[in-house]
């Protein structure tokens, strides 16, 4: 951030002791605050840092206080003394701290803020926001904000709203959640003009207790929209999903709210506000379509993206966009620009003439589902490699046994799975379907039995570690 590029808020360690109701060692009485961090490393580059002790299963960072100091912080904030030198605000719980004075950050920045949330497609549907909000905020030679990867839970989202400053034109943030009640706190914090919910698929559903209450999770966030310059919030949600119009009562429980509602159905006679419209796609699977809202064309999209599913997605951050006003045709620019991140469904070229459908980031199993419709697309042999699907609970057996009885039904060709959940998909494939205990042995077989031309899907939770798969398999890997 530059010299003339202010942060809003916070400007003085008093500001900081009143908001937390905490005593103000005398050290910093009066004293400017600068930029605020959990991360040691990243203290050295910032100007008067506060670095905020914040605690984990794994970690602590009360241990790091002399680190901190070496490194350039000119206080700590505690949930007890350290003896340290290091001058340190007293509060009963650093967590909750970080994120009242993130939240603090954000109330004083003012503008307009979107908020994704839902069990897939979240990731997906914040990179299409920013690529549209990009070009919106060029106009005022500004500039938009968005949550890095998937910062998105009680610790990453008051990392991403401690980085707004006076450049940001608007933002998007990503709301994760993985129990009840989390994504109450996080929106209370954003305080979002715009919240969309993507879908509810199995994810989390271990944690969760049931999709009824994932969907209730979701839900969570629309409890917290705030109007912002007279203007109605506005709800964008998935007229396709199950859950619809249990998030559509939400959205009105309380407050004026402005809904737009999105469909992929191609229906005539859907009543959606915004649709997808004449669906085509190319030999890779990359959608094309007419893009209505409320009757009228705002012209055809051509994305970059692969799948059925990122047309959701697109329409999701249409949504989003429009309810900002944001002008149609820069929103179409947007989408048309925006293009996959590694492990989230590129294509990378494989040995053999392979085509790898690189989607090795996570997986859960409507995200599974939609991959594989996609795969079944492409030209056979078709390939699936699946690492197991985490934080699914006792449905874990059931839901993996789906996954493999869906990709018998598409036709898939050939189905390999490693981690001891996934061995139900390659037993509910059926024949054609093999099951190994470690991932290196996956690794071992597809690299010597890889067919010619094949199309291979390269999929599995973040804890399968299914990169390692396409890193053994694309054309450039070493022998």
């Amino acid at each position: 951030m530059s010299a003339s590029v202010q942060s809003p808020g916070l400007e003085c360690f008093d500001e900081v002791a009143q908001l937390l109701s905490a005593r103000l060692p005398s050290a910093l009485v009066g004293r400017s605050l600068g930029a605020i961090e959990t991360d040691t490393r990243k203290l050295s580059s910032q100007r008067s840092p506060l670095f905020v002790a914040l605690k984990g299963e794994r970690f602590d960072a009360h241990d790091f206080l002399a680190q901190a100091r070496d490194n350039g912080a000119i206080a700590a904030l505690v949930e007890h003394p350290v003896d340290d030198p290091l001058p340190q605000i007293v509060v009963p719980d650093t967590r909750l701290a970080f994120g009242l004075l993130a939240a603090a950050r954000r109330r004083a920045w003012g503008r307009p803020l979107i908020a994704v949330t839902g069990n897939s497609g979240k990731t997906s549907v914040k990179g299409l926001v920013h690529a549209i909000l990009v070009r919106d905020a060029a106009r005022f030679d500004a500039e938009s904000l968005a949550t890095q990867g998937n910062l998105n839970n009680d610790y990453g989202l008051p990392m991403t709203l401690l980085r707004l400053n006076d450049a940001h034109q608007h933002g998007v943030v990503e709301l994760g959640a993985n129990h009840l009640g989390e994504i109450a706190w996080t929106t209370a914090l954003a305080r979002p003009q715009v919240a969309v919910i993507t879908n509810v698929t199995g994810a989390h559903v271990g944690e969760f207790g049931g999709m009824g209450q994932i969907a209730q999770a979701k839900g969570e966030i629309l409890a917290g929209l705030s109007p912002l310059g007279g203007r109605r919030p506005v709800a964008v949600l998935n007229r396709d999903d199950v859950y619809f119009t249990l998030w559509q009562a939400l959205a009105v429980t309380g407050q004026a709210v402005d809904i737009i509602d999105f469909s992929v159905a191609d229906l005539a006679e859907s009543s959606a506000r915004l649709q997808a419209r004449k669906l085509g796609a190319d030999e890779l699977g990359r959608y094309a379509f007419e893009l209505t809202f409320d009757g009228h064309s705002l012209g055809r999209v051509q994305l970059a993206l692969l799948g059925r599913h990122n047309v959701a997605n697109a329409l999701a951050a249409v949504a989003a966009c429009l309810a900002l006003g944001v002008d149609s045709q820069l929103v179409i620019e947007g989408l048309e620009s925006a293009e996959s991140v590694p492990g989230r469904l590129g294509v990378v070229e494989g040995q053999n003439g392979a085509r790898l459908l690189d989607d090795s980031y996570n997986a859960n199993p409507g995200a599974m589902l939609a991959a594989l419709e996609l795969l079944a697309s492409l030209p056979a042999p078709r390939w699936c490699l699946m690492g197991a699907m985490g934080e699914l609970g006792e449905d874990a057996e059931r839901l993996h046994a789906e996954v493999g009885a869906y990709a018998r039904k598409l036709g898939i060709d050939f189905v390999a799975t490693c981690g001891e959940k996934a061995r139900a998909t390659a037993e509910a494939f059926g024949a054609g379907g093999m099951h190994f205990k470690e991932r290196a042995e996956l690794e071992a077989y597809a690299r010597t039995h890889l067919p010619t031309g094949a199309s291979v899907l390269v999929k599995g939770s973040r804890s399968a570690g299914m990169e390692h798969v396409v890193a053994a398999l694309k054309v450039d890997a070493s022998r």
